[in-house]
Order: C-alpha cells, then sequence, then structure tokens
C-alpha cells in the first residue's frame, strides 16, 4: 500500500531528534506527509489523586502550576519539530494542499495517549513510535498502536542514525501477523537493495515456509535469501535479534503479538523482546 500519511505521536518531554528525522526521512522516501501529534496530559484529570486534603486555593496554584509546566514541554517539543523540520527542508503545512514534496504538520491534544492514539491512528498509512519500548506490560500506546488502529508501526530507536532500508529482515513464523506484516511492507522491500527471511528451528505455526515466502516475493519482483537459526521458546525474539543484527539489517519486519497476549505477557514473546531490546528499526503489524 503506498504511504501517503505518517502519524508520529509524542508526549512529555522534548522528542528524540533521531526519531524525527528518521520519521521525516520516511516521509521524504514516499513523499508523503508527516502528521506530529503532541499529546498534553490534562493536569485535571490528576488533581484529584494529586491536591487530597488541600485547599480550593491551593488546588488552583496546584493546578495553574501543572498547566504552565504542560504548556512549556509542549512548546519545547514544538521547537525541536521545527528546527528539524527546517534542517531536513521539510515545509511545516497547517493544512491538506496540493504539494509535491513531502510535508509536515504538528498538532496538539489533550488527555490520554493511548485512547487519543487508538483513534487518530487508525487513518494514517503508518505510525512511528520512538523505541526500545519498556514491556511487562508494554506502555498502553504502544498496545493502543499495534492493537487498536489496525495500522502499520515503526519502531525507531532513539538513537538510529542510518538511512534507508538497504538490507530489510524478515522475520518469519508462517502466521497470519507476518503475513500482514509482509503485505503492510512492500513498499520497504520493494525498494530494499537486499531481502533476507530468518526463520527458527522451532516453526510454531502451521503456515507457509519461508521457501513459500520466497516464491510470493518473487511475483512482487522482490528477491530474497532465507536463513535458518536455532532458537527454541522463549529464546526466539533473542535469537532473531542476534541473526538479524549479524547480517547488518537495518529493518527488520515482523508480526506483532502473534500469540496471545496474555501469553506474550506471561513469557516475554518475540514482540516483547524486540520492543524492549531491538536497537534496529522495526516494522510491526498486529
Amino acid at each position: 500500500m503506498p504511504v501517503k500519511t505518517i502519524l508520529l505521536p509524542l508526549a512529555g518531554t522534548p522528542p528524540p531528534e533521531p526519531v524525527l528525522e528518521t520519521a521525516l526521512r520516511v516521509a521524504r522516501r514516499f513523499n508523503a506527509h508527516l502528521d506530529v501529534l503532541y499529546v498534553r496530559p490534562s493536569p485535571r484529570r490528576l488533581l484529584p489523586y494529586a491536591t487530597l486534603g488541600l485547599s480550593k486555593q491551593m488546588r488552583d496554584s496546584v493546578l495553574e502550576s501543572a498547566e504552565q509546566n504542560a504548556e512549556t514541554q509542549a512548546e519545547k517539543a514544538h521547537g525541536v519539530f521545527t528546527a528539524v523540520c527546517q534542517r531536513a527542508g521539510i515545509p511545516i503545512i497547517d493544512k491538506r494542499g496540493d504539494h509535491d514534496t513531502p510535508t509536515a504538520s504538528w498538532k496538539v491534544a489533550v488527555g490520554e495517549e493511548a485512547a487519543i492514539l487508538a483513534t487518530r491512528g487508525r487513518l494514517c498509512d503508518l505510525i512511528v513510535l520512538a523505541g526500545p519500548i519498556p514491556v511487562s506490560p508494554p506502555p498502553e500506546e504502544a498496545a493502543a498502536a499495534l492493537k487498536s488502529t489496525g495500522r502499520p508501526v515503526l519502531i525507531v530507536p532513539s538513537d538510529f542514525q542510518v538511512i534507508g532500508p538497504r538490507h530489510v529482515g524478515i522475520g518469519w513464523n508462517g502466521s497470519a501477523e507476518s503475513a500482514r506484516a509482509v503485505a503492510a511492507a512492500m513498499e520497504y522491500l520493494r525498494s530494499a537493495e537486499r531481502v533476507t527471511i530468518f526463520t527458527g528451528t522451532a516453526h510454531p505455526d502451521k503456515g507457509p515456509t519461508a521457501e513459500d515466502l520466497v516464491e510470493y516475493l518473487g511475483w512482487h519482483g522482490v528477491e530474497a535469501a532465507v536463513r535458518v537459526f536455532e532458537a527454541h521458546d522463549p529464546s526466539v525474539g533473542e535469537a532473531l535479534l542476534l541473526e538479524a543484527r549479524a547480517a547488518a539489517i537495518n529493518l527488520l519486519v515482523v508480526g506483532g503479538y502473534s500469540r496471545s497476549r496474555l501469553r506474550e505477557l506471561m513469557f516475554g514473546g518475540v514482540t516483547g523482546h524486540l520492543l524492549a531490546e531491538s536497537d534496529i528499526p522495526v516494522f510491526m503489524v498486529h
């Protein structure tokens, strides 16, 4: 599917510049629009818990201070966004128009990041999140992006510097989630210099094999090699990441939460390990 709109949700402290830069690179690659959504928490929601026992005057003072702090953080984040866009030569726009170059916009929403992302994220072609993302369990916004939007998610390490997916890896286990991720990442696969399919010896699904995937990709003009690695639960995620690093992969395509969410939380799982440990951008679809 062509990538025309990219959503980058941000919250709290000023965003890591490499994440913004990578999101802009993706926008430039596909001549797409990057929609940066900064979510401010509502101090009023926290007020009853943070000011129990205080007088109304003190409560009002605490609320005013919290709102001023939230505004300051938003202004700092907007300053980083503006500076990164200017360095990249990406114009900042307020509304959609006839543009023949990549563009970017800045929007602010107030509320819970996960709830806002779950709805706003459904009308974009790609969601970009800053990684690594801690697990046990994953933050609500990461789970919302993967499970509630139906959109592909690109997790970018905060210090990632490599430009462009020259060597794309696919973590393949034959699941529907893996197949969906491959289909969603086809634009990246077509433009890659190399594509490698990684499949573990402990193949948990009865689905298509890595060789079947090679044939499927061939119909799309994508040549791929297969790399089989030794892996058994619960170490599949760790083994996959080690193989991807050894092969100098700079984009890894996988299906997210291909096992039950409860089992992921109890045993870690491939998704959890990649969210928390990957120093390579990871493209996921649930």
